[in-house]
């Protein structure tokens, strides 16, 4: 294969930072897998959700140095990015417990909760003996206003809902009781998964009663979890400290006390190659985000390298038909054709991933292998651009139709570490049908203003969620978001996406692979590949764990000493 020849615009602006609401959390039914995907073989005795180190003692004290590839912008627990998600869940707690070994919902801060037959009404008992950092107790009252700031935010301090939250009714709660019970408009079936998740997240009155701008300083997030926010440089540093009296970890933990670390220095380095200096040169004890050309070289020299595949939306590209040629579903399924997978696997990545073969991942409630319409065939790419017009060449190449060139932009993605290369390659393959892809390079800062370009038609999206089909649904339904931007109502897409959430089963199911053969059968979008976390940590590192959807979690994990 010849070097890619694509056009890469830069754009480095002065940083104007904006908090970047990313809704990333979604939820499935009671009762359904979802296992994270330990890849690439990992090291001796991992399990599916941490880094085994049975028969070995735990050892208390130390400090984990972690170096992250992205900074976290804001530390809210309703928006936020990848990163700052990860923060959430080793500082706060939820009412429910997603196993990650088992797939299986558990009781964690409600003890139990049962729900009405028509779906509408749930009661939670509230476990007794927990208290936030500040020294408040965890009472049916406080669990009943953090519902009600997820339900409704708070428009006086401009605290928006909670986009992944059903619509509420009423909220009220028991202390005699401890219990609390939620009053639904209408059915939704995710909301018990929604509940174990990082934007459901239980925190103080003394978080509450901020304004959204102070909820983006994590030293602001007062929870019940196992780590505290001690100290923030933003941008530098964050540092978390344990919680001696932490005692209500999930049933099945292998700790039910404090955590084993006493300290955790988290640390954004941006740079790839800064951070795996830093790893190997002993200064920090676990890095994410490592190049796939790295992967088999600190494996060799007795670094773990763990590929985890977490629930969610796979690596998808979105075609927005705010550009007119994109209007044509000839052209967005030629674009579609001409990309070919395999080739992008071998030539960029390793057995830590994998193409993908839905919109979703095959552990996501729902999932339907739609392979058979995503398979490279560049002659059909072809003769679609034929049959849409776009007959002619210019000097260059590229498809000419009244005398416009087939020039679509996109914005390469500054949240995957890979993304530069994976971004080329696909504007190379594009070039060989004669559609022009133009990269646009952007900073964190500068990345919501580059997305909202009304000159961009493609983009990527995809996030490890438990149940990503809310998010879907909140991103395009054209009521909504409508990031397709479709120029007009489909009421066919809008239907499928908002009836899936009212029932359950079976019946969801059915839903749900209707709407996966619509959007990529219409090619509004379709997945590229299953995105993995790459973690590699320091020989010493015992006891690392994550959640279903490849956060990492702290609670257990601890040093050996030399």
């Amino acid at each position: 294969m010849s070097q890619p020849h694509v056009r890469i615009v830069r754009k480095n602006r002065r940083p104007v930072w904006v908090v970047v609401g990313i809704a990333a959390v979604a939820a499935v039914i009671l009762g359904i897998v979802f296992l994270p995907r330990l890849l690439g073989g990992g090291p001796a005795g991992a399990s599916a959700a941490s880094v085994d180190s049975a028969g070995q003692t735990p050892q208390s004290g130390g400090t984990l140095t972690y170096l992250d590839a992205e900074v976290i912008a804001s530390a809210s627990i309703q928006n936020g990015t990848w990163q700052s998600t990860a923060l959430t869940h080793n500082i706060t707690d939820r009412l429910v417990f997603a196993n990650p070994d088992t797939g299986e919902l558990e009781p964690w801060l409600a003890e139990s909760w049962d729900i009405s037959e028509d779906g509408l009404e749930y009661v939670f008992r509230i476990r007794d003996g927990v208290t936030f950092s500040n020294g408040q107790e965890l009472d049916a009252g406080a669990v009943q206003r953090n519902i009600e700031f997820q339900a409704f935010g708070n428009p006086d301090l401009g605290v928006v809902p909670n986009t992944t939250y059903p619509i509420v009714d009423t909220v009220t709660s028991d202390e005699t009781e401890r219990t609390v019970t939620v009053r639904l408009v209408e059915p939704f079936s995710p909301y018990i998964k929604i509940l174990s998740n990082w934007a459901s997240s239980l925190v103080a009155d003394e978080t509450l009663a901020l304004s959204a701008e102070e909820l983006q300083q994590a030293t602001n997030v007062i929870g019940t979890g196992p780590f505290v926010v001690e100290s923030e440089v933003y941008g530098e540093e964050i540092v978390l400290v344990r919680r001696d009296d932490y005692a209500w970890a999930p049933a099945g933990s292998e700790n039910q006390g404090a955590a084993y670390l006493e300290k955790i220095i988290w640390i954004p380095v941006l740079e790839d190659s800064t951070r795996l200096g830093s790893l190997r040169a002993g200064e920090g004890d676990l890095i994410r985000y490592v190049q796939p050309s790295e992967e088999d070289a600190l494996a060799a020299d007795g670094f773990q390298v763990l590929g985890l595949q977490g629930t969610g939306q796979t690596n998808t590209w979105i075609l927005k038909q705010q550009i007119p040629a994109l209007r044509d579903v000839r052209v967005r399924q030629a674009i579609s054709a001409a990309i070919d997978r395999d080739q992008i696997i071998d030539d960029l990545y390793t057995d830590n991933w994998t193409t993908a073969s839905s919109l979703v991942t095959e552990d996501a409630f729902g999932f339907t292998d739609q392979s058979d319409k995503l398979e490279f065939d560049r002659d059909r790419a072809d003769a679609l651009l034929d049959e849409a017009g776009w007959t002619e060449r210019d000097a260059e190449g590229y498809r000419v139709k009244d005398g416009e060139r087939l020039h679509i932009k996109t914005v390469i993605d500054v949240f995957d570490a890979t993304s530069a290369p994976l971004f080329q390659l696909i504007a190379w393959q594009l070039q060989q049908v004669g559609i022009e892809l133009e990269l646009t390079e952007v900073d964190y800062a500068n990345v919501s203003t580059a997305y909202a370009d009304p000159e961009v038609g493609v983009l990527r999206t995809g996030w490890p969620q438990a149940d990503p089909w809310v998010t879907i649904r909140n991103a395009f339904d054209t009521e909504k978001t409508n990031t397709l931007a479709l120029p007009e109502t489909d009421e066919v897409l809008n239907d499928l996406l908002n009836r899936q959430t009212t029932v359950d089963g079976d019946e969801r199911a059915e839903i749900l692979a209707e709407l996966q053969d619509y959007l990529i059968d219409n090619a509004y979008a379709f997945p590229i590949l299953t995105d993995t976390q790459v973690f590699a940590l320091q020989p010493h590192v015992r006891g690392f764990e994550w959640t279903p959807e490849a956060r990492p979690v702290f609670h257990n994990t601890w040093i050996a000493e030399d």
